[in-house]
């Protein structure tokens, strides 16, 4: 039997981005990163494992903001 669903969860820098991907091809997608910043992402219809690459990329670095907003 095949899985109607497959999800990761990603945590660091005391953020968390967890991502649902369903069978049919949307995504529900859900982020913390910070007390006062947390919620659901849109995530539009995915048609590809590409398309899934693409859109994990631009999620995480939206919610981890790749390093750039920390003090240096």
């Amino acid at each position: 039997m095949d899985a109607d669903s497959v999800g990761i969860v990603l945590t660091g820098l005391g953020r968390e981005l967890s991502v649902v991907l369903f069978r049919g091809g949307w995504a529900d997608v859900d982020y913390f990163a910070g007390i006062d910043d947390s919620g659901t992402l849109p995530a539009p219809a995915i048609s590809s494992a590409v398309a899934f690459g693409d859109q994990l990329d631009s999620l995480v670095a939206n919610v981890f903001r790749l390093l750039t907003d920390r003090a240096v």
